[in-house]
């Protein structure tokens, strides 16, 4: 019988609220009981200051869950930031008690206030298009600005998040200079506005809901440039939110990838980043490997093997 896709429903969400260590166990309780009654995958950190979370479920849940997740931090608003896709995007569904709903090594240090100098995606959009002199930084890792970034902003080069401190401090700007700061789905931002905002900045501003959130004003681009890496099976969407055909994951280092290479142990076709093709041309030509097994066998020098093709059923075995 050919089996039909399912259709699923992605949500990315955060909310700051403070929580004590009891309300942070009651809340991981109450999300244990509530994904297996939504069918939910994905991951939710909870954490003193709050909770932060990508899921995925059938459509029909979608509003239910909202509605919970709304309940669960007091009913104050949450940003949720949408998309769908042919199938689950998780592989199972995880709750998880962490010191920071978003690594920064800054715990408790969040807004207190729900908009700490947002913009909206459509005042964000008008800004770039009328000041020539505001500067655009990304906040996000490197590996996720290589797929694509808003028009001339700049990249810090950040290995982790965690390193955006020493990069403000390192590269200091005119104190009056309008700066405007973006993630993926705004979280990354209520922290780091606070590194800026300590040091003297004030004519900063964030993004509201993140790359994610304009995409959904801005579905042909708008002054954004490429693909969103997201942290799930879809490795990257495009601006109208559709699961990326150009990027994959590199079997080795786990990084975006899109240069194509063919397993010298099994013949099959694979992608590779970047950073491993550089590593390639050194000599390390193990990662032309289509995955981490096939890369031992090539060290190893094991004879190389082509794959069995999968045997197709006859058109007459098939059922509808």
């Amino acid at each position: 019988m050919i089996q039909q896709r399912v259709m699923v429903a992605i949500t990315a969400f955060y909310h700051f609220v403070p929580l004590t260590s009891e309300q942070v166990d009651a809340v991981i309780t109450q999300l244990n009981i509530l994904g297996p009654v939504f069918a939910v995958r994905g991951l939710v950190l909870v954490a003193p200051e709050g909770i932060n979370g990508t899921v995925c479920m059938p459509p029909e849940n979608m509003d239910a869950w909202k509605a919970a997740i709304r309940e669960i931090v007091f009913g104050r608003d949450v940003i949720f930031k949408d998309a769908t896709a042919n199938d689950y995007v998780f592989p199972r569904y995880k709750v998880d008690g962490r010191t920071e709903i978003v690594t920064a090594d800054m715990p408790g240090v969040f807004p207190t206030t729900s908009r700490n100098n947002h913009l909206t995606a459509q005042e964000w959009h008008q800004t770039i298009l009328s000041d020539p002199n505001v500067v655009v930084i990304d906040t996000r890792n490197d590996y996720e600005v290589k797929i694509g970034k808003f028009k001339g902003a700049v990249d810090p080069n950040l290995e982790i998040f965690t390193e955006w401190p020493q990069y403000v401090e390192d590269n200091p700007l005119d104190k009056d200079t309008k700066v405007l700061m973006y993630c993926t789905g705004g979280i990354r931002c209520e922290k780091a506005i606070f590194a800026m905002q300590e040091r003297g900045y004030s004519n900063v501003w964030q993004l509201e809901g993140g790359i994610l959130k304009y995409f959904e004003e801005f579905p042909s681009g708008g002054v954004f440039e490429g693909e969103c890496f997201v942290f799930d099976d879809r490795i990257a969407v495009t601006p109208d939110l559709k699961p990326t055909e150009r990027w994959g994951r590199c079997p080795h280092c786990g990084d975006p990838a899109s240069i194509p290479t063919e397993c010298p142990y099994c013949f099959e076709h694979a992608v590779i980043c970047d950073t491993c093709q550089a590593l390639i041309v050194g000599g390390e030509t193990h990662r032309k490997a289509c995955s981490r097994n096939c890369a031992t066998h090539v060290k190893r020098g094991t004879t190389p093997r082509r794959r069995p093709k999968a045997v197709k059923p006859a058109l007459g075995n098939v059922s509808g």
